[in-house]
């Protein structure tokens, strides 16, 4: 009898049943289907902090050709993914900041860099807003001089005909 419950609870337990065995299995490849997926998003987000720091200044630099006024860091576009990879790229075969900038100037012109080189015609560029703030501060400041009411001269003093007439019509309303 005890021999009989041993093999009827082999045979029944859930464990053993083949269709469970399968499922088994299946779930162990799905796992490692994941893990060796998941190996090349591993290795890249266990890059360093300072490369990732220099990855993120180097993409904000860059303007997306794409979008109106994002930067290549914050750009979702296909070709603004593509710019961040080659700046990968670049970086991993050792180039400075200003060979990697110098790549994309010369490849897409300036046009490409957020903001523009302070050095020649662009000067225009950084200057003119400071200069045209300062000019409608003193255009306002000379203005509201104007504004202002100047003082005027000492109130000349009445005659005494003109007295007189003052008095006579607070007489006449003090009556009345």
């Amino acid at each position: 009898m005890k021999l009989n419950l041993i093999k009827y609870f082999i045979h029944h337990t859930s464990f053993c049943k083949r269709s469970n065995l399968l499922k088994i299995r299946f779930f162990i490849g799905l796992f490692v289907l994941i893990i060796t997926c998941g190996m090349p998003a591993m290795n890249f987000a266990s890059e360093s902090k300072e490369y990732e720091a220099r990855f993120k200044k180097l993409s904000n630099e860059l303007r997306c050709p794409t979008c109106q006024g994002l930067s290549v860091k914050d750009s979702e576009a296909g070709f603004s993914t593509s710019i961040k990879g080659k700046i990968r790229e670049l970086m991993k075969q050792g180039k400075s900041d200003e060979e990697i900038m110098a790549y994309f100037v010369e490849r897409y012109g300036e046009w490409i860099l957020r903001a523009p080189p302070v050095s020649g015609f662009n000067m225009v560029l950084w200057v003119l807003p400071g200069a045209a703030i300062v000019t409608g501060l003193l255009w306002v400041l000379y203005r509201s001089k104007n504004w202002v009411e100047k003082p005027r001269k000492e109130m000349t003093r009445l005659t005494p005909e003109e007295e007189q007439k003052i008095m006579d019509d607070i007489g006449r309303f003090e009556k009345s």
